[in-house]
């Protein structure tokens, strides 16, 4: 249980209790009744104390006189004397999902080659070496460096009658280089997250614990808080090492993909509309899936692979030869100096011109919904102009053909699973593209096993454009495809 009070809310400090240490409710004062709710207060960061002598921060924060809840919070662990959640130097996570990741008990035992017939006796193992086990990468996420990596702790219990020699937990940490402020706790939080469920290919994610520690005078790590968050129950997480990816399948890219995934959110990239959340929806299509793999697969395309203008010398001819057009007919409306003066920012005059003429003609509108279909169409027309490029079809087909070694076996494999025979060439981007637009427009058709084949195919290939664009080998991506899909 959690009591205490928050000091910024109100003109005196808000006394709260939470009894099962996630819903917060607000204790009134003896001298009023009741308290009368007033404008919502947000606040990123509210500080605060336990009765036990303990500090306390909440993360996003709403308030309004009556009521109170947050993302997450943290505390400190020890009341002598408590920390003051100022700084941290270390992060840690443990939960099913690292458990998962960091390879089970394959990864901790080897087994003992002492040319002993095991037939002959129990099949023996025996630990590995600290060093063999935890492992420690270089990353720099949002411009902090920092080092991720598994560190094991063993817990023994010497408990009278308990037979347990020892438990081996892998723990999640983030190490960094200089000592951060407790405000990036949440952002943490959310790159561990998303590396988790990236791995996992699931939102259902979930830790046990989380703790921060610092560094004190003789350089060793002493834990100073503990921390949570909310999470949304998205059921049951069943994933075991058939079907995420392990330390052992990225191997040295390790903080590469860590930071890769984990700086996406910040790039406003964080694309998780095609992930599931639990085994159910893994194995469930329907057009709302089908679109949100559609827009996700565009998404990673248009970040990770070059653009038609790159690729195609035709196509940038013909672009080039449009931008010219305009430019050189309108050279000839002012005279020769002016013109070779504007001939470098013609094109983005232009643009501009027509953005200055549409503003005019949306405050010809007499009605707002007018005036913002104007500016909405206006910014569409020069947008769609930028982004010509590939077509959805183009792209699916460009991704088909530019991994066909990784992805040619899994095809097969995966049209033999779902019982599908193809008779000649098939365009399978046509198909794809197909389903996408009609769903788009509000007109789709039912979904066949063609469809299913193709959604699972885009699945796939995002993930091979992510762990390709962050250097790890066509051999161990072809592994984990054939694990996760």
């Amino acid at each position: 249980m959690l009591e205490g009070y928050l000091s910024g809310l109100e003109e005196n400090e808000v006394r709260f209790i939470s009894e099962n240490d996630e819903n917060f409710r607000i204790i009134v004062d003896e001298e009023h009744f009741f308290r009368l709710q007033h404008e919502r207060i947000e606040k990123d960061i509210v500080e605060g104390y336990l009765f036990n002598n303990r500090n306390f921060k909440m993360f996003g924060c709403i308030y309004n006189g009556r009521s109170l809840s947050c993302k997450g919070y943290v505390y400190s662990s020890s009341n002598n004397p408590p920390d003051t959640l100022s700084q941290f130097d270390r992060i840690m996570f443990t939960g099913k999902p690292i458990d998962v990741f960091a390879g089970g008990s394959a990864n901790v035992m080897k087994k003992i080659d002492d040319g002993i017939d095991w037939n002959e006796r129990l099949f023996v193992k025996e630990p590995r070496y600290w060093n063999e086990i935890n492992t420690k990468y270089p990353a720099m996420v949002n411009g902090i460096l920092c080092e991720v990596g598994i560190d094991y702790a063993i817990y023994y219990n010497e408990r009278w009658g308990e037979r347990n020699i020892g438990t081996c937990t892998p723990r999640f940490y983030i190490d960094f280089k200089e000592s951060v402020g407790t405000d990036i706790i949440p952002d943490c939080y959310l790159w561990v997250f998303d590396f988790m469920k990236f791995l996992s290919f699931r939102r259902n994610i979930k830790f046990d614990d989380i703790k921060i520690y610092k560094r004190n005078s003789d350089k060793k790590i002493e834990k100073t808080g503990i921390v949570y968050f909310r999470t949304i129950d998205r059921g049951e997480y069943t994933n075991s090492d058939l079907n995420t990816i392990l330390t052992r399948d990225i191997g040295d890219k390790f903080g590469e993909l860590f930071q890769y995934i984990a700086e996406r959110r910040q790039r406003d990239t964080s694309d998780e509309l095609f992930v599931p959340d639990n085994d159910t929806e893994y194995k469930e299509l329907s057009h709302t899936s089908f679109l949100e793999c559609a827009l996700s697969f565009e998404g990673e395309y248009d970040r990770t692979q070059e653009t038609k203008i790159e690729t195609n010398a035709e196509f940038q001819q013909i672009k080039q030869l449009a931008n010219d057009v305009v430019i050189d007919e309108s050279c000839k409306l002012v005279d020769q100096e002016e013109s070779d003066s504007l001939k470098e920012e013609l094109l983005e005059y232009i643009k501009k011109r027509f953005e200055s003429a549409a503003e005019e003609l949306k405050e010809q509108q007499t009605s707002r919904k007018k005036k913002d279909k104007i500016v909405k169409y206006a910014k569409k027309l020069l947008d769609d102009l930028d982004k010509i490029d590939f077509s959805l079809e183009e792209q699916f087909n460009n991704v088909l053909k530019k991994y066909a070694d990784i992805l040619n076996d899994y095809k097969k494999m995966l049209a033999q699973r779902m019982k599908i025979r193809f008779e000649g060439n098939i365009n399978l981007g046509q198909i794809f593209s197909k389903m996408r637009n009609e769903i788009g427009h509000g007109h789709p058709k039912d979904i066949e096993d063609i469809h299913a084949y193709t959604f699972q195919l885009a699945r796939c290939m995002i993930y091979v454009m992510i762990l390709d664009n962050t250097g790890i080998s066509h051999d161990a991506i072809k592994r984990v495809i054939h694990k996760i899909f």
